[in-house]
């Protein structure tokens, strides 16, 4: 009778047995992609304009030696071109501003001289680390001024200068294209001679500057 029963409970679960095999298996889950970090980009050609303040000195020696502290503004424009390996980013940049840095001094009895730097001007290498699309970079080349002397006598002599300029400076990118800079240079434009006298001048300049990148997309990192 026992046998019966078991045979019988057999035969009624077998139809649902092959039933559940022709059910569809439920697929395993799939994990989602990682996600993919933006990592800003920037390498390629820039160019843009700046403005600033700067204060400088000329040292001047015409009978009676002085200093001509000076003072005043600039703005002007720059190129340039980054190069990025890794977190590094090394370039070169040049830029050129029209200055009214000016200052006076007795340079004579009851004489007074006067030194103006007109205009300033650089050629220079970069180098920074980047941090996603902020930019810490420092800067060092040939820096270039044009200067003028006056006294109250009337005369007036001026001269172009080339010495060097060196700074550091950040660098922030607002999107693919557009970033704002802070930097700051110190210009030695050397030893100038107007007749018999002459002037040694430096400058220290504080600059905002907005640049315009060409190309460059931003690249995923996973």
């Amino acid at each position: 009778m026992f046998k019966k029963i078991l045979a019988g409970s057999a035969l009624l679960l077998a139809p649902a047995a092959a039933l559940a095999a022709d059910l569809p298996r439920r697929s395993a889950a799939v994990a989602p992609a990682p996600y993919a970090a933006p990592v800003f980009a920037w390498s390629g050609p820039y160019v843009g304009l700046n403005a600033g303040y700067a204060s400088g000195s000329s040292k001047l020696s015409s009978g009676r030696s002085g200093s001509a502290d000076a003072d005043g503004w600039l703005a002007g424009a720059q190129l340039g071109y980054n190069h990025q390996v890794g977190s590094f980013v090394f370039g070169a940049e040049s830029d050129l501003n029209w200055a009214d840095v000016n200052g006076s001094v007795i340079c004579a009895a009851a004489q007074t001289c006067s030194a103006k730097v007109n205009w300033l001007g650089s050629a220079r290498a970069r180098a920074g680390f980047a941090a996603n699309n902020i930019l810490f970079y420092g800067t060092g080349g040939f820096g270039f001024g044009g200067l003028k002397l006056n006294d109250t006598t009337g005369a007036s002599s001026s001269d172009t200068r080339v010495g060097w300029a060196a700074g550091a400076g950040l660098e922030y990118a607002i999107d693919r294209n557009w970033s704002v800079k802070a930097e700051y240079l110190h210009y030695d434009l050397g030893k100038a001679t107007f007749g018999s006298a002459s002037a040694k001048t430096t400058v220290d300049a504080a600059k905002l500057g907005v640049n315009y990148r060409f190309g460059g997309p931003v690249v995923a990192r996973f």
